[in-house]
């Protein structure tokens, strides 16, 4: 295995669907297919970035060694077995699938379809890809690892140690029991259906009290020694299996809650989308989200008995949910946390490369996130900015500063440049920035740019060495993964972006692996005394853009002011500027 030199990862076949390159042990590019198809969590044969990846390691398909697939059929057999000997009906029970929207072909005749005759096929069990994607965030030797997430191979929690190249898995969670099964069926319950809408629920909770803890204490219930076990009742998943399926590339759930029973626990019936959100919605999210929290940091408290390690590195869906992390530190022995930049599933793609590749991985970009395409902004046809006006710069201190000049008399920007994220958080590549002083601002970012639901919140980019003067016991988050607590003297201050618990989900910028944006911080730090900005990811009820005809068209159909694509700036304001020397 150590003469590999081209490992291939790739995750289909839910949501999300990505593919990750390793060339002589770097990790050299990693995207999400949904930013090539420009429909959100497509979960089919990642096709796009599959080519995108070659490209950016100057391979060719038969140049490919090894293809690593994040499943692994044979893993927890003895358990699925037992599953099958009690609960026969599901011998016969198949994923859902409409018609002309499953996988077109088995993945060895895709395989060699993309020209890949050489490659040989590994599989690496679900819940280690994700533990393998979080590994090397932590330069320690031994490193604590966990894994939490709706259900992979059998498993939908696991807990690790790692050391240097090899992990070990101590313990894990199996199905049916689930945390983040509970957390998507109160999603469901309080109205919000699509895959991937759990971070609505997570920015709603910060609206209302836990009065419903004792409720959901009896949906997800503590188990011993460790983990924690669903309510069978109100989630029969073992006598009727969670409907899934794929629309279009767009991956599709029913709810799978009895919906009575579930009623007549928590008092009130399933809202309808449509429906507004009332005081004891916001209730029920609190107190959903105060569940989570009580049994995800058990979990790791667990997890530090069985390690007596101090840093931890956390993958899976639900170590996207910022909220918690940012307390983890409060709740756990551990004093360092690291989070993958891709935590949901598209990360195992990467996850699944570095477990076959048997040795220390690092990255070919200084930041572990900055994996995607970089955009051809010289390459942009006119007719595509006709309108536009193109603004001229003598150097890149003088386009800084007028960008901060812009962004403190409240423009909005756009920012499409250099290589695009890896994962569901911009971070300053393909962002949408403006300023955060005043509260306002939250208001036209949703209303004019996002058009989305009110109560959602903004994240603050905050240069790495001045963010303990604005948010209580913050940590490092190069990944934008931690929500923390607003300093009382600094909410004023900072008003659009201070949500309603007076927290604030924040992205640690350093200058070593983002030059650009740190600069551009500073440059607002210096007319306005703040060293952060608003970053929401560059989209409209889209995937973040990835090219620069995508940024192009959202920027023409939204309320941002100016457009930053490499080292072209756009306006649809017409301005008169003296080029100084």
């Amino acid at each position: 295995m150590a003469n590999r030199s081209l490992i291939l990862g790739i995750s289909y076949g839910h949501g999300d669907s990505s593919a990750a390159i390793i060339k002589d042990g770097e990790l050299v590019a990693a995207a999400e297919e949904e930013r090539f198809r420009r429909i959100k969590h497509y979960g089919l044969y990642p096709v796009a970035a599959i080519e995108f990846c070659l490209k950016a390691a100057r391979a060719e398909a038969a140049d490919v060694d090894i293809v690593a697939i994040p499943r692994q059929r044979t893993a927890n057999l003895l358990s699925k077995l037992n599953l099958v000997l009690w609960h026969p009906q599901w011998i016969t029970q198949r994923k859902r699938t409409n018609p002309g929207t499953a996988l077109d072909s088995p993945l060895d005749v895709l395989l060699k379809r993309l020209g890949m005759k050489n490659a040989k096929i590994e599989r690496v069990e679900h819940h280690m890809a994700h533990l393998y994607s979080a590994r090397y965030l932590s330069r320690d030797k031994q490193v604590a690892l966990a894994s939490i997430d709706g259900m992979g191979d059998f498993v939908s929690a696991a807990l690790g140690v790692a050391d240097l190249a090899d992990i070990k898995i101590l313990e894990r969670v199996k199905f049916p029991d689930s945390a983040g099964y509970f957390y998507t069926a109160l999603t469901q319950f309080l109205g919000f259906p699509h895959y991937g809408d759990e971070y609505k629920v997570m920015g709603l909770s910060s609206f209302g009290k836990p009065k419903y803890v004792s409720q959901m204490a009896t949906l997800l219930r503590d188990a011993y020694p460790f983990g924690f076990e669903l309510n069978r009742e109100v989630f029969p998943i073992l006598q009727n299996p969670i409907e899934f399926w794929m629309e279009d590339g767009k991956p599709k759930t029913k709810p799978f809650y009895q919906t009575n029973l579930l009623t007549q626990i928590l008092g009130v019936p399933p809202r309808k989308p449509s429906e507004p959100l009332l005081d004891i919605h916001l209730d029920l999210a609190k107190s959903v989200q105060v569940r989570f929290e009580e049994v995800a940091s058990r979990f790791l408290n667990y997890l530090h008995e069985l390690t007596k390690l101090n840093t931890v590195a956390l993958a899976g869906g639900c170590a996207h949910n910022s909220v918690w992390v940012g307390k983890i530190l409060q709740q756990t022995p551990f004093t360092e946390v690291h989070v993958a930049p891709a935590a949901h599933d598209a990360g195992i793609s990467v996850g699944a490369a570095m477990a076959v590749a048997r040795r220390v991985v690092t990255t070919s970009a200084p930041n572990w996130a900055l994996l995607g395409p970089v955009p051809a902004a010289k390459k942009i046809a006119g007719d595509k900015i006709k309108g536009f006006t193109e603004m001229n710069f003598f150097d890149e201190a003088t386009k800084l500063s007028w960008l901060a000049d812009e962004l403190a008399s409240q423009k909005i920007v756009g920012v499409c440049r250099d290589r695009m994220e890896f994962g569901p958080r911009a971070l300053g590549n393909r962002s949408i920035l403006a300023d955060p002083r005043e509260a306002e601002m939250k208001d036209r970012l949703n209303g004019l740019v996002k058009h989305r639901e009110t109560f959602r919140p903004f994240a603050a980019s905050v240069q790495f060495e001045r963010q303990n003067d604005w948010f209580k016991e913050a940590f490092f988050c190069p990944y934008m993964e931690a929500v923390f607590e607003v300093h009382e003297a600094a909410r004023h201050k900072i008003a659009g972006v201070v949500h309603a618990d007076n927290s604030c989900r924040i992205q640690s910028v350093i200058r070593e692996t983002q030059p650009f944006y740190w600069d551009l911080l500073e440059a607002f730090r210096k007319r306005t005394g703040v060293p952060m900005l608003i970053n929401t990811s560059f989209n409209d009820q889209e995937p973040i853009v990835c090219t620069a005809e995508d940024a192009i068209r959202c920027y023409g159909n939204t309320g941002i002011d100016h457009l930053v694509i490499g080292d072209r700036v756009f306006s649809k304001i017409s301005h008169q500027m003296a080029e100084t020397a």
